[in-house]
């Protein structure tokens, strides 16, 4: 327990700093930007292609992206059920229902609390919902936005200059060819590997600088539909996480490393791209509210369960 907790700190220090930094003005949503595009186009594929090259391509883990994708499917038909029933606003609440950051967040919480050699459980648990969110919500966002006028060439001409999917496939193809990273420059102790990991280890302390800057305006007053959607979103999450983490991935054969990323995945707030879909003021600012309270929320929840789960 006492590693787990010194594990946390340096995150919630970083995200406490981001939004000191904001709140003085020596970070600008520029600079927050440009952080974001190097932790997108660089820093994270690094850490990716070092996760997923280590991931054992079998039959199971195929098994297991196909429940983790219609899971997120799944919540997205709650979601609707659920927006209608509490009268949340429409069409933004119901994409909130789909899809996990785990690319700007997932990763660098699960990196600082379980260790690099445990992030090819998180990369095998991330494979379904990174599918998902690059085609099935990625194409209902660029649909509301263009009003009907997408196309899935141009969506999978997208997805696949997407350095993070890049990242991904190019793993994938390591891990077949060479299980295990055994004899690849990028293995542990080859030619290439410091060069990735140290690339890829200045994903967590940038992404946690950029999560408190964005938290930095948080405020509390005038939010019960926020509240609301935040702790539905929460509830479904955790009841999905803890169902297939719990019960499916065991009878799959993963030890409880996977299990308790899986968890962790479904405790994650929604993408962070939602927002920029929407033009409307209003509706920006409700799904920037909700992104930031389900952030601050799931990573309080993730430390719980890395805590419990030391005992």
């Amino acid at each position: 327990m006492t590693i787990a907790v010194a594990q946390i700190i340096p995150v919630l220090f970083l995200i406490a700093l981001g939004a000191l930094l904001g709140k003085r003005g020596l970070f600008s949503f520029e600079v927050v930007e440009g952080l974001k595009q190097i932790v997108a186009s660089i820093a994270l594929p690094a850490l990716l292609f070092i996760a997923f090259s280590r991931v054992y391509v079998q039959g199971r883990l195929g098994m297991l992206a196909l429940i983790v994708f219609a899971s997120c499917a799944g919540m997205g038909g709650v979601g609707v059920l659920v927006t209608r029933a509490f009268r949340l606003p429409k069409p933004s609440t119901i994409f909130l229902f789909q899809g996990f950051e785990a690319g700007m967040l997932g990763y660098s919480l699960f990196l600082s609390l379980y260790s690099e050699i445990a992030l090819p459980s998180f990369a095998g648990a991330d494979l379904g919902q990174v599918v998902y969110v690059f085609t099935v919500l990625m194409y209902q966002l660029r649909w509301s936005e263009s009003r009907g006028s997408v196309t899935v060439y141009s969506l999978i001409s997208n997805m696949f200059r997407s350095p993070i999917i890049l990242a991904i496939l190019a793993g994938l193809v390591s891990a077949i060819l060479d299980p295990g990273a055994r004899v690849v420059p990028w293995k542990d102790g080859g030619l290439l590997y410091p060069l990735f990991k140290t690339i890829g280890s200045i994903t967590t302390p940038l992404v946690c600088l950029v999560v408190g800057f964005g938290l930095k305006d948080l405020r509390l007053k005038g939010t019960g539909s926020v509240i609301t959607a935040v702790l539905l979103r929460l509830l479904l999450g955790g009841l999905f996480g803890a169902f297939i983490g719990g019960f499916l991935v065991p009878a799959l054969g993963y030890e409880k490393i996977q299990s308790l990323a899986v968890v962790i995945l479904f405790l994650l707030p929604p993408p962070f791209i939602i927002p920029i879909f929407f033009k409307r003021r209003e509706e920006q600012e409700y799904l920037s509210a909700v992104l930031s309270i389900h952030t601050l929320l799931s990573i309080l929840a993730i430390a719980g369960i890395a805590l419990v789960s030391t005992l």
